[in-house]
C-alpha cells in the first residue's frame, strides 16, 4: 500500500492527490476509510470495506477503449470527482473517479459499515427500508451493521446518494467527500474477481476487487 499523506484539505476530507493515483492503488487504499454524505441536512458515514476498479483499458469499464458518452465523461476528469450511474432501471452506484485528466478510470464503493449514534443508524435503516410494511428482514440481517450497506445499490440508499451527487468535487462543500478512516493493513485485504461483468471476457478475471476484513 502506498504511503499517502492523509492532511486534510478542507475539514475532514483527504486530500485530492490521494484520488489522483491509479485506480487499481486507490480502490486498494479506500479500504477503512469513510465515505461522507450530507444530505437533506442528514450527515452520514460508512467505513468502505469492499472496493473494484475500472479502467479505461479493461473490458469492464464503461469507458473502455476510451468511450466518452454523457454517463462516463466524468470519468475523464482528474481523479477526486464523483461518477454516479443507474442501473437496472432501479439503483444508484457510486464511485470514486482517479488518476489523471484524460485517463478514464473509477473506483466503485461496493460496501460499508454504517457509523454514528443510535439516531445515524436508524436514518441507515429507514433509508435501506428496514420498516417498510410488509417487508421482512431476516433476523441475521437487521442484528447485523455490515450486512445493512453490503452492495453497491445499498451504500447510495443508505447514504441518500442518487443522480444529483454525480461529478461532484470530492470536497466538504460538494456534500460528498472521503475522510482518512483508519487504513487497512493486507494481511486483512482479499484480491477478488470483479463481480458481474462476464461481458468483459478475460478482464472479468482481473482481481481488482478488494474486500476487507473488518470484524477481526
Amino acid at each position: 500500500m502506498a504511503d499517502m499523506p492523509i492532511a486534510a484539505s478542507g475539514p475532514g476530507a483527504l486530500p485530492l492527490a490521494f484520488h489522483q493515483r491509479e485506480v487499481v492503488d486507490v480502490a486498494r487504499d479506500l479500504l477503512g476509510r469513510v465515505l461522507v454524505a450530507r444530505v437533506d441536512g442528514t450527515t452520514l458515514r460508512l467505513r468502505i470495506f469492499e472496493t473494484e476498479a475500472y479502467h479505461q483499458d479493461e473490458r469492464g469499464c464503461h469507458a473502455f477503449g476510451g468511450r466518452r458518452t454523457p454517463r462516463t465523461r466524468p470519468m475523464f476528469e482528474l481523479g477526486g470527482r464523483t461518477y454516479v450511474y443507474f442501473v437496472y432501471g432501479m439503483h444508484w452506484q457510486f464511485n470514486v473517479v482517479t488518476g489523471q485528466r484524460g485517463s478514464a478510470q473509477a473506483a466503485l464503493v461496493r460496501c460499508g459499515l454504517p457509523l454514528g449514534d443510535a439516531s445515524a443508524l436508524e436514518l441507515v435503516r429507514l433509508r435501506r427500508g428496514f420498516d417498510r410494511p410488509g417487508r421482512r428482514i431476516p433476523r441475521s440481517v437487521a442484528d447485523d451493521p455490515m450486512r445493512w450497506c453490503d452492495g453497491p445499490a445499498k451504500v447510495c440508499q443508505a447514504l441518500g446518494l442518487c443522480g444529483a451527487h454525480g461529478d461532484l468535487p470530492l470536497e466538504t462543500a460538494s456534500g460528498v467527500w472521503v475522510e482518512a478512516g483508519s487504513p487497512v493493513q493486507d494481511a486483512r485485504v482479499a484480491r477478488l474477481p470483479r463481480v458481474g461483468i462476464a461481458y468483459a471476457g478475460a478482464d472479468a478475471g482481473l482481481p481488482w476487487r478488494f474486500r476487507a476484513d473488518l470484524r477481526s
